[in-house]
């Protein structure tokens, strides 16, 4: 007995045929539509729904049949559709383009808005979109339509509800569509289409929402602002019904968009669109509650742009939207969800007030420095200046303050590189080998381990102590550090040696989780700002500490410099302060006068609020992050708050639980010596303090001209009353430090078949001898390999030289695999490439307000000497003693980024053409690798390899462009902690930034195997840290995000969720 055939399939097949020959068999066509229509058809027979109001559908009833199938029927449809070899879906979409008839384009639209729909479930609506996503729907029914325009906007009247509904739902999946339609001209069609239906509920919403994706890309919204979108937008915004809250979310979004760009702001302060929006603001208690956040998003958002431009700003307090935004603050609700909302709302309101200056003398730090020979290196000094807008090291690789500081960076750059031929640039040359020969005594391991008379570090340094030790130094130790302290020059007298330093303070010995961020507090935090600026009467403002005024008095001259400073050294008495107060006062005591130390002014706000402002770089006026300073006179059981106010950068780990440090003179006398995280209610937010400028060029000047300053506040209780204790924004690791540490190894007894030595690489401009370190085993092997480290091109980054500390103690340490690469290596290192930096408590720069980290591809000799020096050793090693420098690697600090990671260089991820010409090296990798094997600390997911043309002046990139080394790399240490591995959740102390030293370390010793054993090595600690680690495959960077976008209060791109969108384009299902 015969079968009775499926009559779906049927029609498929049936269909198959027809559209071989669209155009003869178009009325069977539009049948057989019909017919497939009729069993994946959502809405009800006679109506539509948008938003949850049905409107009438008789103008498709030709097409739709009335009975409306259940689920079970519908996904039994589609399931007979979707599958490739059937290709249904493809010959849908080629009708629309090939037949080119409104009826038809709405008969296909119409099914696939409902093969798209929200009530198929599971897989097989995830499959419809990606086809058409594959297909390029989008573009062909925009293509289809602005054909069909071309004879009136009326022909395709039928097809745009349809149509723009399909397009609503593909745009939110599909990333190009922004310029796929502008190639097409479907955004002028778009704009075209919302302009005759302002008044047309039906096709309205879909239009609006496409507009929405349409205006993300910033050629589109120029397009649109100059097509008249904004008057379109606010006429349509004036007209809409107030119930009407989906479209009115979609109009807000698309300024939010488009007043991005500044000529829209203009445009929309012209229209009058902005009271309207104001309006809506003021009353946003009674948006529909669904909406709600949304629109306050896309309000504030729009505002937020508006107070960008001077225009805008003016027009915005002319309508009261200060007052506006101040009440909407103090009556936001405490609900988490408004979190976002009150953030932004807080960002507009900064913007619009008077900026007040920040209170010094001069933005310009209180160290000054005369450079010598400074005319001829302006230009360039300038150009660093200028390209290194308080970034994170070549940590900055992926650390980009923000979007107008980032134009700022390219342009300096792009202009600097302008014309550069990277392929000559960097060509092989005459080496200058009568000045590199005189770089032969730095390399003794190549005449038989003879070091030269007068070039050990120690002869320059460790001279005889000019004055007694202070009869309260403990141990040799702290006399270790008290003499290479005497050493140690700086441009200004300092008045003790901090106490944590001189005896050599670490960190704990157990591991500190990070800090739980309170939104409460940060609510609580942005509130107070405000009222603040409302109220700024019942602040005390009383100056507590001043460094301009001590280092100008004239009696303080006399106190901190005395007539002979060669006959007096510097000592701690600390100890003799604890627990004694000072009666003169009824505050803190603030000092920074010590190495390292950074801390300008004290302002007290109250009794038990202190606002601080941090030291400027020598010879700048910026660069503040870094802060060490000594405080006492504390009450017991006391909270103090701490406002750094003059911090540049937008966000920063404080938000990301990280905690400054602290030690306790107390605490140490007690038998509990150690740096340890301190603080609660901390949090990082901007301020009403007017932030200068990073150049003075007029367009960019006026870009950055309403910047503002950042807060970073956390509460201290210390642990004891009348204490002395010290903070800092990480573990400190002086200059002082280093030379103490190196002259403890040179009175080492190390193995005679050991050679170490160190060396005096260069002087400082301020005339501080440089360290170089070379480390290897002895024996007749002339043409052993290289591994060259450099560390603390960035003052602010100690945690290098804690990680650099490591390196050093592990190839020392007389193990298995630290005898093995001493055997295969030579280590060269330069432990401190900036001791200006570190001596003066800089964060970035040394003496020249230069990034030195942006100086290696020219660096100049009389500015940039241990950039200089260090670079003509690498040319020596390669061009005169032709030895190959198997691993360079620059070890950095990040302060906004968790773990421990690496920076590479690939040929084919290269910002610069001709790199791609030629292929990556094998090993170009190998090191992060290794790494992941080896460090708890280390994540291999945050490395990258990128080489992008603003770090061409970049150690990373530098080294490897012009000797050809493909394992260069910059290593960098998270300032805060983890966020995956074993110490997942908790603080890198210097206990684990030594252990990532000798990890790095052990990496290096997998370079000795043979390639076979290399890779099986590999792949077996591959899967064993996988285990061991608990890494996972993709890293989650959704939070830190979420909270960047929080507290810059910066529009959400993505504010609909999947979910949402449907219910706007589908209604409740």
């Amino acid at each position: 007995m015969a079968t009775e055939e499926d009559p779906l399939s049927v029609t498929l097949d049936r269909l198959t045929q027809a559209v071989t020959q669209p155009v003869e068999n178009m009325d069977t066509i539009k049948t057989l539509i019909s017919r497939l229509h009729s069993k994946l058809k959502v809405q009800e027979s006679s109506c539509i729904s948008v938003c949850g109001t049905f409107f009438p559908w008789s103008d498709y009833t030709e097409y739709f049949a009335v009975v409306v199938p259940d689920a079970e029927v519908r996904l039994s449809t589609l399931a007979k559709i979707i599958p490739p070899e059937r290709q249904t879906l493809e010959q849908l979409v080629h009708l629309i383009e090939v037949c080119r008839e409104p009826s038809m384009v709405t008969a296909v639209c119409s099914l696939l808005h409902d093969a798209l729909s929200p009530s198929n479930k599971g897989d097989i609506r995830d499959i419809v979109i990606q086809t058409c996503l594959a297909l390029n729907t989008a573009e062909v029914i925009l293509r289809t339509l602005k054909s069909l325009s071309t004879e009136g906007l009326t022909v395709i009247e039928p097809c745009v509800h349809p149509a723009y509904q399909v397009l609503a739902k593909l745009a939110s999946k599909d990333p190009k569509l922004a310029v796929k339609a502008r190639l097409v001209g479907g955004v002028k069609l778009t704009h075209q289409l919302l302009q005759a239906h302002m008044k047309n509920n039906v096709p309205l919403l879909p239009l609006l929402m496409v507009t929405k994706y349409l205006a993300k890309n910033s050629t589109n919204q120029v397009m649109l602002g100059k097509d008249g979108c904004v008057a379109t937008l606010a006429a349509i915004l004036t007209s809409v019904p107030k119930t009407h809250w989906a479209k009115i979310k979609f109009i807000m979004e698309i300024l939010a968009l488009l007043t991005k760009a500044k000529s829209n702001v203009i445009r929309l302060v012209r229209e009058t669109g902005l009271q309207r929006v104001l309006s809506i603001f003021d009353g946003w208690e009674k948006i529909e509650r669904r909406h709600q956040i949304k629109i306050l998003k896309s309000i504030l958002g729009t505002l937020s742009h508006m107070c960008d431009s001077k225009h805008g700003r003016k027009a915005v307090m002319a309508l009261n939207g200060v007052e506006i935004t101040q009440r909407f603050i103090q009556s936001c609700p405490a609900d988490k969800k408004f979190d976002s909302a009150l953030a932004s709302a807080t960002n507009v309101f900064l913007k619009c007030i008077s900026k007040g200056e920040l209170p010094v003398s001069s933005t310009r730090g209180a160290f000054k420095f005369q450079v010598a020979n400074r005319e001829e290196s302006d230009s360039t000094a300038a150009l660093s200046r200028e390209a290194t807008p308080g970034l994170d090291a070549d940590s900055s690789d992926d650390e980009l303050e923000d979007e107008m500081e980032e134009e700022e960076e390219d342009f300096d750059l792009s202009r600097e590189m302008k014309g550069v031929d990277l392929s000559s640039e960097y060509s092989v040359e005459r080496p200058r080998t009568e000045e590199l020969v005189r770089l032969a005594p730095l390399f003794p391991e190549l005449s038989n381990y003879k070091v030269q008379s007068g070039t050990r570090f120690k002869d320059v340094t460790l001279e005889a102590r000019r004055g007694n030790v202070n009869d309260s130094s403990p141990d040799a130790g702290t006399d270790y550090y008290l003499r290479a302290s005497d050493s140690t020059k700086s441009i200004i007298s300092f008045v003790k040696v901090a106490y944590p330093d001189m005896i050599g303070a670490r960190g704990p010995m157990y591991l500190e989780e990070l800090y739980d961020k309170d939104r409460k507090v940060c609510r609580s935090k942005a509130i107070a700002t405000v009222e603040r600026v409302l109220h700024p009467e019942i602040y005390m403002e009383r100056v507590v500490y001043d460094l301009d005024y001590l280092l100008e008095s004239e009696h303080s001259r006399q106190l901190i410099t005395p007539a002979s400073s060669s006959s007096r050294s510097l000592s701690n008495w600390d100890e003799k302060r604890v627990g004694k107060k000072d009666v003169t006062v009824n505050h803190l005591n603030f000092e920074s006068r010590f190495e390292s130390g950074n801390l300008r002014r004290v302002i007290q706000a109250s009794n038990t609020e202190y606002d601080l402002i941090l030291n400027a770089d020598v010879n700048s006026s910026h660069h503040h992050q870094w802060f060490y300073f000594e405080v006492s006179n504390m009450e017991p059981n006391t909270q103090y708050t701490f406002n750094i106010i003059n911090n540049e950068k937008p966000n920063s780990e404080f938000n990301f639980g990280m905690k400054p440090v602290m030690f306790s003179v107390r605490e140490a006398l007690l038998g509990r010596p150690a740096w340890v995280r301190t603080g609660s209610n901390i949090c990082y937010h901007k301020n009403h303090y007017s932030r200068i400028p990073k150049c003075h060029d007029n367009v960019r000047f006026k870009k950055s001209a309403n910047k503002s300053y950042y807060t970073a506040t956390f509460t201290v209780t210390f642990p004891h009353a009348y204490d002395v204790c010290y903070l800092a924004y990480h573990y400190p690791y002086t200059y002082t430090q280093l030379q103490a540490y190196l002259s403890k190894l040179d009175n080492r007894n190390l193995p005679s078949d050991i050679f170490y030595c160190s060396q005096l690489l260069c002087h400082t401009l301020n005339g501080n001898p440089v360290p170089l370190l070379t480390i290897t085993s002895k024996d007749t092997n002339k043409t052993k390999e290289v591994v060259f480290l450099t560390a603390r091109v960035h003052p602010g980054e100690s945690n290098s030289s804690w990680v650099m500390e490591g390196v050093v103690d592990f190839i020392l340490g007389g193990s298995v695999a630290a005898r093995l690469l001493l055997d295969k290596f030579v280590f060269k290192i330069v432990p401190m490439l900036n001791p200006e930096g570190v001596i003066h408590g800089n964060q970035r720069c040394g003496l020249t307000d230069e990034d030195l980290n942006r100086r290696w591809r020219s660096p100049n000799p009389q500015l940039h000497p241990t950039i200089c020096h260090s670079k003509s050793l690498l040319e020596y090693l390669v061009h005169v003693a032709k030895q190959k420098v198997r691993v360079f690697c620059d070890f950095h600090g990040h302060s906004r980024q968790k773990n421990v990671f690496m920076y590479g260089c690939s040929r084919l991820q290269s910002w610069w053409p001709g790199d791609k010409d030629t292929p990556d090296s094998p090993d170009f990798m190998l090191l992060p690798r290794l790494a992941q094997n080896c460090m708890g600390t280390f994540s291999l997911r945050d490395c990258h390899f990128q080489i992008e043309r603003a770090r061409e002046a970049t150690a990373r990139v530098a080294v490897w462009r012009q000797f050809d080394i493909p394992m260069s790399y910059t290593m960098e240490a998270s300032t805060c902690g983890c966020d995956q591995g074993p110490y997942k959740n908790y603080h890198l102390s210097p206990k684990e930034l030594i252990e990532s030293g000798e990890g790095f370390c052990l990496a290096l010793s997998y370079l000795v195997s043979t390639p076979e054993v290399l890779n099986s090595r590999l792949l077996q600690d591959s899967e064993r840290v996988d285990h061991k680690f608990g890494m996972t495959k993709e890293r989650n960077l959704g939070d830190f995000t979420k909270e960047v976008a929080f507290w810059s209060g910066e529009l959400d791109d993505d504010l609909d969720s999947d979910d949402d969108l449907d219910l706007d384009l589908y209604g409740p299902m």
